[in-house]
C-alpha cells in the first residue's frame, strides 16, 4: 500500500509559530518576511522587531517650492542597503523646523520661533519644551544635546542660547541656567552622560568644561584635561614633509569630543581635503605624561560623531566596528559626499548606496537609534 507524502509548505505554518520566529528578527528582516506570502504578511502585522542596535540615517525634507507638501522624512537602514523607508506625514511645522540633536528614537527640533520640542518621527509623539523668554533672532541652527528615557519619557535637554547654556528636565516649566559666558567664547559641542549625570562642554578655544546636573543647581566638576590643541603634523604622511604644502589641501578642520561606552573621554580631530576626502585622528588622555596620545583603533566599538558617543559594535549585523558614522555637520545640508561611514582600519570612507544618494532633495541628515514598543506596520 503506497503512502502519499504531502510536501510541507512554508505558507501553511502555524501563525503562532511564525510570530515566535518573527519577533526574533531585526526591523529589516521582519520587513522582508512580509513579502514572502500573504500568510506571512498577516502573521507579521502585529510583531515588534527585536531591540535595534544599529544607527539609522534620517533625511529631513527640504522646504522649497518643489517639495509638493512633503512633510515626511526618509529613513535609511544600513542592514537593508537597497531600500528606503518613509515616516508618516509630520506636518508643515516640522518641515519648517531644524534638527539640533538625536537620542534613541527621538529628535530635538527647533521651530521658526526658536521654541524646542522632542519628537519621535516614527510614531509622531511630541513633547513640547518650555517656551523661550529670550529675544532671539531667527536661528538656522544651534548647539544642543538630548537625553531621554524611552519608557518613562524622562528627559534632559541642554541648549546654548545667546551667551548662556541652559537646560530643561521633565517637569520644568522654564529653562534653567547652567552658566553664562562672554561674547568671545562659543560652545562647539555638548555631550551628556546620564550614568554619571556629567555634562561635557567643548568651547571654540579648545578648552573643556565639565558640569554635574544631579542637583537642582548645576555645579562644575574639576577634571584635569589639557586643552584640545589641533596638531596638523598628525595628518602629514611624513612629519618631515612640508607642512604648509599639505595644509593648503585642507578646506576645513574640526575638533570633537566623544565618550566611550566605559566613560572615557576621546578627542577626535578631522580634516577635509579639497578632494572631499576626510581624515580622522583619535586621541585619549595620558594622565601621567599630561598629554593626548593617538589611538589607532576603537576596537569593537563604533563612533557616532555628531552624538559624541561610541557604541558596542561586535558581531552586530549592519554595524561596522572600528568605524566613525558621520552625518556631515554643516556639510550635510549641501553635500552627500560628507555623509558616510569612515573605516579606521582601511582609512577609507564608505559612501551611501545609490538609493540614498539619488534622494538628494533633503535639508539635513542625522544618525539615530530607533526602538520599537509596538509594531511599526
Amino acid at each position: 500500500m503506497s503512502e502519499t507524502i504531502k510536501k510541507a509548505s512554508w505558507s501553511e505554518l502555524c501563525p503562532d509559530v511564525l510570530r515566535c520566529v518573527f519577533e526574533l528578527l531585526s526591523f529589516s528582516d521582519l520587513n522582508r518576511t512580509r513579502s514572502v506570502c500573504s500568510s506571512w504578511h498577516s502573521a507579521s502585522r502585529h510583531c515588534v522587531p527585536t531591540q535595534n542596535k544599529i544607527p539609522w540615517l534620517i533625511l529631513f525634507p527640504r522646504n522649497n517650492v518643489n517639495n509638493n507638501n512633503n512633510n515626511s522624512c526618509v529613513l535609511f537602514v544600513p542592514d537593508d542597503r537597497d531600500s528606503l523607508y518613509k515616516t508618516k506625514d509630520l506636518g508643515v511645522g516640522f518641515m519648517l523646523s531644524n534638527c539640533l540633536a538625536t537620542y534613541g528614537s527621538w529628535i530635538l527640533m527647533m521651530d521658526r520661533l526658536c521654541n524646542l520640542n522632542i519628537l519621535n518621527p516614527l510614531t509622531g509623539e511630541k513633547i513640547d519644551l518650555p517656551r523661550t523668554k529670550f529675544d532671539l533672532p531667527r536661528l538656522e541652527s544651534s548647539v544642543a544635546c538630548l537625553w531621554i528615557d524611552e519608557k518613562t519619557k524622562d528627559y534632559i535637554v541642554v541648549w546654548k542660547i545667546k551667551n548662556s547654556l541652559v537646560y530643561a528636565k521633565k517637569g520644568n516649566h522654564t529653562w534653567q541656567q547652567v552658566f553664562s559666558m562672554n561674547e568671545e567664547l562659543s560652545v562647539e559641542q555638548i555631550v551628556y552622560e546620564h550614568k554619571t549625570q556629567k555634562l561635557y562642554v567643548h568651547f571654540n578655544d579648545s578648552t573643556l568644561s565639565i558640569w554635574r546636573l544631579s542637583r537642582e543647581d548645576p555645579h562644575g566638576v574639576f577634571e584635569n584635561y589639557i586643552p584640545f590643541d589641533f596638531v596638523f603634523q598628525d595628518f602629514l604622511p611624513d612629519r618631515r614633509s612640508d607642512e604648509e604644502l599639505y595644509v593648503k589641501e585642507y578646506i576645513d578642520t574640526r575638533l570633537n569630543i566623544a565618550l566611550t561606552t566605559s566613560g572615557e573621554l576621546l578627542k577626535v580631530a578631522s580634516v577635509v581635503q579639497k578632494s572631499k576626502r576626510w581624515l580622522f585622528r583619535i586621541y585619549k588622555m595620558n594622565y601621567i605624561k599630561r598629554r593626548w596620545e593617538r589611538i589607532e583603533s576603537l576596537g569593537d566599538e563604533a563612533l557616532i560623531l555628531d552624538m559624541g558617543i561610541t557604541i558596542v559594535a561586535k558581531d552586530i549585523p549592519g554595524l561596522k566596528r572600528n568605524s566613525i558614522y558621520i552625518s556631515g555637520f554643516d556639510y550635510g545640508r549641501k553635500h552627500l559626499d560628507h555623509i558616510f561611514i569612515f573605516d579606521l582600519t582601511t582609512q577609507e570612507s564608505e559612501p551611501l548606496p545609490y538609493c540614498v544618494s539619488s534622494s538628494n532633495d533633503f535639508s539635513d541628515a542625522r544618525w539615530f537609534f530607533p526602538s520599537f514598543s509596538q509594531s511599526p506596520y
